[in-house]
C-alpha cells in the first residue's frame, strides 16, 4: 500500500492542486491535520478530503475552529477561523467534528502534535523527540504542526540514540527493522523551512520518500486580495517561513 502523506494544507488550494499534480500514483491518503486556517479555501481542501476518504487526525486550527464558540475571537489567526466557519457547511463541520486526535493506520501512529500531545506539543528539537517516542510503542509515527520536513530517528537498544535528518528540498528516508522515527511530510500549505513551495510524502512499507513542489504563489497572493486577507500571509509563502 502507497500512502500520500500531508499535513497542515491551511486552506491553500493551489498549493494542494500542485501536490496532487506532482504526486506519483498512491493508493490512500493520510492526514495529520490543519485542513483550515491562514489561507481562504478550507471548504475546498475538506471536499477533497471527504472525496478521497483520507485518513485524517485533528490539528490544533481545525480543533480551535470547531471551539470557536467558547473562544473569545481575537487576532488574525482566530477571525480568519471565523470567516471560514462562517463558509462551511454543516457537512464540512461534521467532517471535521468527526477527526480523531490520533489513529493507527499499518501500525504506524498518526498525530499533528505529537505523541504525548496529539494536538499541540512542536517536536522541533532532539529532547521532544526523545520524549515523544517515550510516548509511544510505535515504530513509525507521522506528524505535522511544525511546518519542517524532516524525521526523528531512533536506534533501537539499551543505549538508544536519538537524531534528526531534515528533507527541505525533498530525499528518500530508508527505515531498516531497528530504526523507529517521527516523520513530519512538512506542510502542504505554508512551509517554514525556508524552502518555499509545498511538501509532501510518500510512504510504502520501509521507504518514506519527501517531496517539495513549486506553484504559481500569485494565485494564492489574488485570493487573499480578493477577500482582503493579512498581506503578510503572501509573504511567509514567499519565502517559506
Amino acid at each position: 500500500m502507497r500512502y500520500l502523506v500531508l499535513s497542515d494544507i491551511h486552506g491553500n488550494w493551489p498549493a494542494l492542486e500542485a501536490v496532487l499534480q506532482a504526486a506519483p500514483p498512491f493508493d490512500r491518503v493520510l492526514f495529520l491535520g490543519d485542513a483550515v486556517g491562514y489561507y481562504p479555501d478550507g471548504d475546498r481542501v475538506l471536499d477533497w478530503l471527504m472525496e478521497v476518504g483520507a485518513e485524517c487526525v485533528l490539528g490544533n486550527h481545525d480543533a480551535w475552529l470547531l471551539a470557536l464558540d467558547r473562544l473569545p475571537v481575537e487576532g488574525a489567526v482566530l477571525e480568519i477561523l471565523a470567516w471560514q466557519r462562517d463558509r462551511l457547511s454543516p457537512e464540512h463541520l461534521a467532517f471535521l467534528g468527526s477527526w480523531p486526535w490520533q489513529k493507527e493506520v499499518e501500525g504506524a501512529l498518526l498525530v499533528h502534535g505529537s505523541p504525548c500531545d496529539p494536538l499541540l506539543e512542536y517536536l522541533d528539537d532532539l529532547e521532544p523527540a526523545r520524549q515523544a517516542f517515550a510516548c509511544t510503542e510505535a515504530r513509525l509515527a507521522f506528524h505535522g504542526h511544525t511546518h519542517l520536513a524532516g524525521a526523528f530517528l531512533q536506534l533501537s537498544g539499551p543505549r538508544p540514540w536519538v537524531r534528526y535528518q531534515a528533507f527541505r528540498q525533498g530525499g528518500e528516508l530508508l527505515l531498516p527493522p531497528k530504526v523507529r522515527a517521527l516523520i513530519n511530510p512538512g506542510s502542504v500549505g505554508q512551509p517554514r523551512d525556508g524552502v518555499p513551495g509545498a511538501a509532501f510524502a510518500l510512504w510504502e512499507g520501509e521507504r518514506v520518500e519527501f517531496f517539495r513542489v513549486a506553484y504559481p504563489l500569485e494565485k494564492v497572493e489574488a485570493r487573499l486580495r480578493e477577500e482582503g486577507f493579512p498581506p503578510w500571509l503572501w509573504e511567509r509563502l514567499r519565502v517559506g517561513e
